[in-house]
């Protein structure tokens, strides 16, 4: 929008700028933040999410349901195994 315009918008009244247009939904992304070998701690932002990781015994550890930006924790302790290896684990937005 040009200046002439703007200010001609802004003298009748009428506010008007370049970033009107709603913005677009944040990328959904995770990160590994902790690993012990038998638990992993999965950091999401941009949905409310799920962590999960891939356990020796074949098993899938789900964490509980977490904000976005906070940590969910995925046990492999509760199946009475530890991190498979290589690590599998990650985030499923909720």
């Amino acid at each position: 929008m040009s200046m002439f315009a703007i200010l001609t918008l802004a003298g009748s009244g009428l506010v008007a700028t370049a970033n009107s247009a709603s913005a677009a939904p944040s990328a959904f992304t995770c990160a590994v933040v902790f690993d012990d070998g038998n638990t992993a701690g999965i950091k999401c932002t941009g949905s409310t999410f799920n962590a999960f990781a891939k356990c020796k015994s074949g098993k899938l550890a789900i964490g509980a349901t977490a904000a976005s930006g906070t940590t969910s924790y995925a046990y492999c302790t509760s199946y009475n195994s530890s991190l498979a290896y290589p690590r599998s684990c990650g985030g499923t937005p909720v």
